[in-house]
Parts: structure tokens; C-alpha cells; sequence
């Protein structure tokens, strides 16, 4: 169904249609994903076709199922597919390029984000400019947002005697795609919201530090809900001290993951499967495409080194936490540099949240004098008091993929950090620090806008620059993405973006 021209009937369904948004088998249609007709869901019509009668999810089962879905759609929002937020933040900082590059007469997508080419869409006639792995983005997390409210509402009316640590865990996982929509997108986000069997009830363009509160209090439902799951609290901790960092709260954010463990770590799972009858070459993967006439598997995002000018050098600088390996030359002559982290296959896992990240939050905090200890040394911990693990790839046993895991030793290559002496090249040591713990996680794009909203950096410092290998033959200069235009044609409350600075 088109997801760009929507009548508000369709994204406010009358009432006799709601039992059909709580199958658990059809993903929930908030904002700009409410794509059903509403001649399919007006009045007593039978059920569209596959989707489960009702009366099959009012049950323990049934919220059970709702719960899982919300989970799955978070994990495909945040990776295994081109239009996922970890690829697509990458490759608008400099963590990833497109394949595209090169082309000197083709402009596409992937290459639009990559040379920070994001106009925001005036919205009359739909999404003519807003490239179309950005609406779908916008899409899968608003999405995920509807879900997890679903899911809520489904455990507390049909499985009350379920742990509420599943309910919290829900609570974790809108707060974090609260915490995508505003690293990512415009100040200006919309937190329109669905009540379990009750009304859609739009929402006004929020600030992106609203976006972070709003996050912040759903990971405090979660930690009040889940201490029966300590995996669970760690999860919403660790979510928290972001949505803090984002903010600035340096004192707060080190407080939040104070107890998070060295050796927590929360990660999304991903296969190297397609659905069976489809010719979509991403299936669920994580940066990597399958050639169905060769069966061979290869990276469909290169690495970058020093992207822009600005970027950090993940290639040239040999450094474990972003080792690579060379998948062979493209179409277009450009080399594809794979990261060694997931494998060719694209299989594996991308890491949420972890202890890490948490120290990292720490570390930040000592730095800006808001919490005790010294920063230099938490860094250094880091790096001395971890192991890499080698894995093969399972695709070609000559390729590896290397993951990091907390205290069990020292790490190889990773050599003892220094104090540079001046507040600005501290700054410079942690971001650096952050970027390769943090690297293809989802993490660069909120930590460059930080450099430029809390530390006081110019975006043409912080974010690639100048030339651009592409049609456009230079870089652009937005730093956020836009809000799709459909939201200002289906949402009466939504004008836009506020503020596309960081």
C-alpha cells in the first residue's frame, strides 16, 4: 500500500476497525505508515485478507505475540536494512560512503544522505524532494513507537499476570526510537500517539529536547517496572545516560549508568535470510547484499577514511575496534571496504546499548568537571581492560569479524592515551574515543551534533566537507534530516521543521 497518500481516515480509523491494529502479524500503522485504505477499514467489512481475527490475539498468547513484534520492529528500524537508522546515520557522518560514488551523471539516494543533500519537502504533492530511505526511516520508527504503545496496552489487558519487565521493556524500546528521531531528524519531531484500543490522538511538532525528554521518562517507567530483569534495567540505564548526554546533563548521565556493568551488553541479532519469493536483495542483513546469480554475498556501504576532511581516519588508522577487510572492486571502480565487525554474510549482531557506552558516559561527565574521577583514566581502562575475539566469516573462513567484550584482559594495538593539555583537544581525544567504541552503532550522528550544540564547533568542522567524489561534486550542508512531507499533509497539527541546525 502507498505509504505518501493518505487520507486522515486512514491514519485516524473509525473505532469498528481498531481490533485489526492489534493482530500482532499486521505491524502497527501510525503517522506516515497508515497506508490501508479506509474502505478497507471502515464499518463491519470482513477483515482484510491476513490479517488474524481478533479474537486470536485478545488472549496471554496473543499480547505475548504483540509484545515480540514490537521488538522485531525496533530491530528493523535500527539495522539490517539500507533505510535502517545505523546505516543511514553512517552514512551521513563518516563512518560509511555509498557505492554510488563516482557516477558522475546518476544522483541517488544513498548519495543524497552521504553528501548531506536533505531539503526538507514542502509537503504539497507528497515527498518529492525527502529521499525515500529517509521517509521510510521516519516511518519504521514512528512505527515502532505505535507498537510498543499497542503492545503495552495488549499485556496489561490480556497477560496481567505476565512479568512487568516485559512492560518496561517496551517502555526501553519507544524511549529508543524517541532517542533515533532526535538524533537523527529535525527539531520539530511530532510524538503523535495510539491508545491500546482507544483514539490516535496527533501531536504538534516537538523540540529535539522534548523528544529527549519524553525518552528519558520512558526509560524511568522502565527502570521502575523491570527489577525483576536486570538486563532490562541496564538497558533503559544506558538509554537514559544518552538521552541525558544529549542533553547536556553530564552530572545526571553519569548517575543514570552508574550501575550498569562492564560486561552488560543489550544487541539486536540479524540473518542473512530473504522471504522467500522476493526479489529484495537486503532481506534482513546488516550492510551486505546477496548476487542471486552468483550466490556471492558483499558490502553494500564502503568504509571511509577521513571522510570530508573532518572524518576520523577508521581505515588508514589500522585500529582494532574499526578493522576492515577489502570485498573487491564495484561497478563503478570503488573499492568496497567491508567492516570486519559483521560478517560479509550479513549476520550478526548490532549492538544497542552496552557497559561501553556506559563508561564512555562517565568518562564525558569527568571531563566537563560532573562527576568524580578522571577521565583519561576511565578512557584508558577501556582500552586495557578488554579482549578482542576474532571470529571467522562464515562465508569466506579467509575474512574475520572482531568483537569486543569487557573485562578479560588487555587489548591488542591499543596503546595507553595522553593528555593532549588543552580543553579542545580533550574534546577531540573523547569524541575520538566514542567514535571507535561506538563505531556503526547509531552513535556518530548524535555525538557530531553534540560537538556543535554543547562544545561550540561549526558543522563545517565536525561533519565531512568540501569535495564530494558524487554528481554533486561537494558536500552539503544539513546536518539533521526532515521530517517527510506527508506528515505536514496527514498530521493538521505538524507545520514542519523548527530548526534544522544541530
Amino acid at each position: 500500500m502507498p505509504t505518501t497518500s493518505m487520507t486522515l481516515t486512514a491514519l485516524h480509523p473509525p473505532r469498528s476497525a481498531r481490533a485489526v491494529r492489534l493482530a500482532a502479524a499486521a505491524l502497527l500503522a501510525v503517522a506516515t505508515l497508515a497506508g490501508c485504505s479506509p474502505e478497507r477499514l471502515a464499518g463491519n467489512d470482513a477483515l482484510p485478507p491476513d490479517v488474524p481475527d481478533p479474537a486470536t490475539t485478545h488472549t496471554p498468547a496473543g499480547a505475548l505475540a504483540m509484545y515480540r513484534g514490537a521488538i522485531v520492529q525496533l530491530r528493523s528500524a535500527f539495522g539490517g536494512r539500507p533505510e535502517s537508522f545505523v546505516p543511514i546515520t553512517g552514512l551521513l557522518t563518516d563512518e560509511v560512503r555509498s557505492n554510488d560514488v563516482n557516477q558522475s551523471s546518476t544522483v541517488t539516494d544513498p548519495m543524497l544522505i552521504d553528501s548531506r543533500f536533505l531539503p526538507e519537502d514542502p509537503g504539497i504533492g507528497g515527498d518529492s524532494t525527502t529521499p525515500e530511505p529517509i521517509r521510510q526511516l521516519y516511518g519504521y520508527l514512528q512505527k515502532t513507537r505505535g507498537q510498543a504503545r499497542e503492545a503495552r496496552g495488549a499485556l496489561r489487558a490480556y497477560a496481567p499476570d505476565s512479568s512487568s519487565a516485559l512492560t518496561g521493556h517496551l517502555d526501553a524500546v519507544e524511549g529508543y526510537a524517541d532517542v533515533f528521531l532526535a538524533d537523527l531528524f529535525c527539531s520539530g519531531v511530532p510524538l503523535s500517539t495510539l491508545d491500546f484500543d482507544g483514539d490516535f490522538t496527533y501531536a504538534a511538532g516537538s523540540s529535539t529536547e522534548e523528544v529527549y525528554e519524553r525518552a528519558i521518562a520512558l526509560f524511568d517507567s522502565a527502570l521502575a517496572l523491570s527489577s525483576d530483569s536486570m538486563r532490562i534495567m541496564n538497558l533503559a540505564r544506558v538509554g537514559k545516560g544518552r538521552a541525558l548526554l544529549a542533553l547536556g546533563r553530564y552530572g545526571d548521565a553519569a548517575q543514570a549508568v552508574a550501575d550498569v556493568p562492564d560486561d552488560f551488553q543489550y544487541a539486536l541479532r540479524y540473518d542473512n535470510s530473504t522471504p522467500s519469493g522476493t526479489v529484495d536483495v537486503t532481506g534482513n542483513r546488516t550492510f551486505a547484499y546477496q548476487d542471486f546469480g552468483s550466490g556471492v554475498f558483499g558490502v553494500n556501504l564502503t568504509m571511509t577514511d577521513a571522510e570530508g576532511g573532518n572524518g576520523l581516519p577508521f581505515i588508514s588508522s589500522r585500529d582494532p575496534r574499526s578493522a576492515w577487510v577489502n570485498d573487491g572492486v564495484n561497478h563503478n571502480g570503488v573499492t568496497r571496504i567491508a567492516p570486519a565487525k559483521y560478517s560479509l554474510d550479513g549476520s550478526g549482531s548490532i549492538v544497542l546499548a552496552d557497559g561501553i557506552e556506559a563508561r564512555l558516559i562517565e568518562a564525558e561527565a569527568q571531563l566537563n568537571g560532573a562527576a568524580a574521577g578522571d577521565w583519561l583514566a576511565t578512557l584508558n581502562a577501556l582500552r586495557t581492560d578488554g579482549t578482542f575475539d576474532t571470529q571467522r566469516d562464515p562465508v569466506d573462513t579467509t575474512k574475520t569479524d572482531t568483537l569486543w567484550h569487557a573485562g578479560k584482559g588487555g587489548v591488542a594495538g591499543l596503546a595507553p592515551l595522553t593528555d593532549p593539555g588543552t580543553p579542545e583537544g580533550r574534546v577531540d581525544i573523547l569524541f575520538q574515543e566514542r567514535g571507535y567504541w561506538l563505531f556503526l552503532t547509531g552513535h556518530r550522528q548524535g555525538d557530531l551534533r553534540r560537538l556543535i550544540r554543547q562544545y561550540g564547533r561549526q558543522a563545517e568542522r565536525v561533519y565531512p566537507t568540501g569535495a564530494y567524489p558524487g554528481a554533486f561534486n561537494a558536500y552539503g550542508s544539513d546536518v539533521t534530516a526532515p521530517i517527510p512531507g506527508a506528515e505536514r499533509v496527514n498530521n493538521p497539527l505538524f507545520t514542519g521543521c523548527r530548526s534544522r541546525g544541530a
